[in-house]
């Protein structure tokens, strides 16, 4: 009787530039042919088809999971990723996590469908949400706690102690220094130096960091 078992099916969650990026970052990945394999990717633009190494196969708000399939969602505003990731949890369809290169420290704790670029480093008693993207040569520190569907740029470092919310996004090269709190929705930009704690749904810039106000 065989008994080998069978590989899961894995499916990107948008066929775009960072769809097929994440794509790549898979193709080396340990678990590559032994725990599951890319079969193609989920996305609604029907002018990407012929753009991808794999084919597009459906539609992610329509696509009705299978028991052998696990998701990635390469979509990197938390919005979205909320919105196309949905209708699969109401399924019970399981999401994957990349940690394709991450120097994870002891004690480290996540959720599911979260995805790291490769050269991101991690201090020990991170606790981290779902669906937290870290993209690559970033740096998040000890005892750190990250809020579902946030997404971190590169070369962000996020010192020891800091508490950042949920579906917060911190811009490359932004330091946010040890024991601050960024509320839930803030938007940290791009070089910007963190200090003190940010409230909920603000945009900060500058270092120091201020808030910005639109006109």
């Amino acid at each position: 009787m065989d008994v080998t078992p069978c590989l899961k099916e894995a499916l990107i969650i948008s066929a775009g530039g960072f769809g097929r990026s994440v794509y790549n970052i898979m193709q080396s990945d340990v678990a590559n042919g032994v725990d599951w394999k890319v079969i193609g990717f989920l996305d609604n633009r029907s002018d990407l088809a012929g753009a991808t190494p794999l084919p597009v196969l459906g539609d992610p708000l329509t696509w009705q999971a299978r028991a052998h399939e696990e998701f990635l969602c390469a979509l990197g505003e938390p919005a979205q990723r909320r919105r196309f990731a949905a209708p699969l949890l109401a399924q019970g369809a399981t999401f994957m996590s990349l940690r394709t290169g991450l120097h994870k420290a002891i004690g480290v704790e996540m959720g599911a469908g979260c995805l790291f670029e490769p050269e991101v480093r991690m201090g020990v008693d991170t606790r981290l949400g779902d669906f937290v993207f870290v993209q690559s040569t970033s740096v998040i520190g000890y005892e750190v706690q990250i809020g579902d569907y946030t997404t971190i740029g590169s070369f962000v470092f996020v010192g020891g102690g800091a508490r950042i919310g949920s579906d917060v996004i911190i811009h490359p090269h932004a330091t946010i220094l040890p024991r601050v709190t960024v509320g839930d929705g803030a938007i940290i930009g791009a070089g910007a130096v963190v200090m003190a704690d940010v409230p909920p749904g603000v945009t900060m810039i500058g270092n120091p960091a201020k808030i910005f106000r639109f006109k």
